[in-house]
């Protein structure tokens, strides 16, 4: 039996429950940067650098990393079952389709899913991580044989949210799809963090901009992000990621003392919108005023003008 996993916060307690089999811990984050419909060795390549980059981490050991897990997903028909535990969240999903897209074109032989957005005994559910090995157990249990279906609509959502124009993602994100009961949510969350319609910022840049008001530490503002997200989805680094780039942009739209080489500084940093970033707060186009040089999934953000855009009041994409 394989298990796989996005992260190392159920690896211990799945062992100390006595699930059986091997671990494979998924560390690429495919809800953050490109993610282009380009293969091997082109994929690694992208991959590793916008994640090094982001991170401060070596390019070529996250490189390895990526190879090493694919050559993981190669030998899964080896296991008489594959189980992947993923929560509601944007970071889960998006992994989980690109999982899901790989086993309908290399089947296993049992291929299982553990998934939950709320459990009984945690007020507060952020994820799987949040329960201990009984209560991880007990959803191992109850876990649903995934069906050839749903592989096939995973594929066709890794599919969209490779392309270039994100509106097979729209579609996808006001529809139910069988066996993925939380996928259309993430899949919206994932488009609003397109530039909005207006003001330009993304959902989660304007969380923090209006999270730093005043002066906050980045810390600071990621709980504030944390309470105010439906389904928690970021860590820390990502938070100080966009923290960075809001910073380091032209003009920049937040202030800092923090040294921006080094990310984790930004954890007791006080962070404080600039009058650019105040300005774009009150309406001002941020696209048109920095510029842009980003990825949301496959599709390329560069320039003053945006290819895309979201607008929250009809809850849908706008072309730019």
């Amino acid at each position: 039996m394989l298990h796989i996993r996005c992260g190392t916060d159920i690896v211990a307690d799945l062992r100390a429950g006595g699930a059986p089999g091997e671990i494979l811990v998924w560390h690429d984050p495919l809800c953050l940067g490109p993610t282009p419909d380009v293969e091997p060795p082109a994929w690694y390549d992208l991959r590793s650098a916008f994640i090094a980059g982001t991170f401060d981490m070596d390019a070529a050991g996250i490189r390895r990393d990526l190879v090493a897990a694919d050559a993981r997903l190669a030998s899964a028909h080896e296991h008489d079952e594959v189980v992947l535990w993923f929560e509601h969240d944007l970071y889960d999903q998006s992994i989980l389709i690109r999982l899901l897209a790989w086993f309908a074109d290399h089947p296993a032989a049992r291929l299982s899913l553990v998934t939950a957005h709320s459990h009984p005994e945690v007020p507060r559910f952020i994820g799987l991580g949040n329960l201990d090995a009984r209560q991880l157990m007990e959803l191992f249990a109850q876990r649903t044989e995934v069906a050839p279906e749903t592989r096939g609509v995973g594929h066709k959502a890794w599919d969209a949210w490779r392309a270039p124009d994100p509106s097979a993602l729209e579609c996808l994100a006001g529809r139910e799809m069988p066996g993925l009961p939380y996928l259309a949510a993430a899949i919206r969350r994932h488009l609003e963090d397109l530039p909005w319609v207006g003001d330009g910022l993304s959902r989660t840049e304007r969380m923090i901009l209006r999270a730093a008001g005043g002066g906050r530490t980045g810390e600071q503002i990621f709980r504030t992000l944390m309470d105010a997200e439906e389904a928690p989805w970021m860590g820390d680094s990502m938070c100080y990621h966009v923290i960075r780039e809001l910073a380091r942009s032209d003009p920049p739209l937040l202030r800092t003392d923090a040294d921006l080489a080094a990310l984790a500084g930004l954890r007791r940093a006080v962070v404080v919108p600039t009058p650019d970033g105040e300005a774009v707060l009150a309406g001002r186009d941020r696209v048109a005023l920095t510029g842009l040089d980003a990825w949301v999934g496959g599709v390329r953000l560069e320039g003053s003008h945006a290819a895309w855009r979201w607008d929250p009041a009809a809850g849908a994409l706008r072309r730019g």
